[in-house]
């Protein structure tokens, strides 16, 4: 029986089915059983038994691969024809790759939490541009963390209106004014320590972020503010707040290609060699919603085309489609 060629073109087990598909797929035309055996020069009895898997001659990989060769050419790489029975790849959406900017994060949250940490740096900094996963990051600590965390997204909130919303998320309940609802937090939080995380803090004015250190001070409350970096350029502008500014100041790097085989992986259960990897980095400007996007657009082109390995003929398609 004739084995793999040595140049990888046809070497795997493939049925039939897939070389008839891709031969149809790439003539843009439907074509018959009848006259894929005229191609072949088979009679369309040996056609119909190796489609229906009752082909039981010692030659049946070789009818295949002959097949293959007739049809396809050696030009063709692994992800042109599936192998076996196909099975659609499916994507989860709860996959979280553990990069060491996350690792950090995680870690300065749980020390936030600690009672047993100084109080005098009590406000934890963590920056980075978007699409760094920062917001996933402490998203993460806040769904783990449910009774320790309130998680606030900045939404241009005046004095009473962020201080309103803090105090809606603790306690469901709000007072009008900005010193009423102060002291109700600090109420909450004298009960039950908690990290206050706020989200978008960069677009807040030096004023607002002054507030928060005063709420700091006044109830010992750790405060997390996540932001794009001109948060620490306006944090370097207050004396007080840079003070209490705990360590490690965390500002999330680019998205590098190691993590991104890493959600390949667990998200889909695809490997990626380190050029498809470099190469879907660079695609994605090292940002990671958009590289989750493309994952998502990938599959979903290997799935339409019964592609199961995420190669260079892929990804060339993926982009040319655009």
């Amino acid at each position: 029986m004739a084995g793999p060629q040595e140049n990888g073109r046809i070497g795997m087990m493939i049925g039939l089915n897939e070389v008839f598909e891709e031969y149809r797929r790439r003539e843009k035309r439907d074509v018959s059983q009848a006259e894929f055996a005229t191609l072949l020069g088979w009679s369309t009895a040996t056609v119909s038994l190796l489609l229906s898997g009752k082909y039981n001659s010692s030659d049946k990989e070789g009818k295949i691969r002959q097949a293959a060769q007739r049809l396809l050419g050696n030009d063709y790489s692994a992800s042109d024809i599936t192998e076996g029975d196909w099975t659609p790849i499916s994507v989860r959406n709860d996959v979280i790759i553990a990069t060491p900017d996350f690792t950090d994060t995680y870690s300065l949250c749980n020390a936030l939490l600690d009672d047993n940490e100084s109080l005098t740096a009590s406000i934890g900094l963590v920056t980075g541009a978007a699409g760094r996963g920062k917001t996933t990051a402490v998203r993460k600590f806040v769904a783990d963390h449910p009774y320790n965390t309130t998680y606030i997204l900045n939404m241009g909130y005046t004095r009473a209106a962020l201080f309103r919303a803090i105090a809606e998320e603790l306690l469901g309940r709000s007072y009008g004014t900005y010193w009423r609802n102060l002291n109700l937090i600090l109420e909450a939080t004298r009960i039950s320590r908690k990290v206050i995380v706020i989200d978008e803090a960069d677009r807040m004015p030096l004023s607002l972020l002054e507030d928060l250190r005063t709420l700091n001070e006044s109830g010992r409350v750790p405060i997390l503010l996540v932001g794009e970096p001109l948060l620490t350029s306006t944090v370097r502008r207050a004396d007080r707040i840079e003070s209490r500014i705990r360590k490690p100041r965390i500002e999330f790097r680019p998205l590098d290609y190691l993590s991104l085989a890493a959600l390949y992986q667990e998200a889909c259960g695809l490997s990626l060699s380190k050029d498809v990897a470099k190469a879907l980095v660079k695609i994605s400007n090292a940002d990671f919603r958009i590289a989750a996007n493309d994952m998502q657009a990938i599959v979903k082109l290997m799935n339409v085309n019964h592609y199961k390995v995420l190669d260079q003929k892929v990804l060339d398609e993926y982009v040319k489609r655009g």
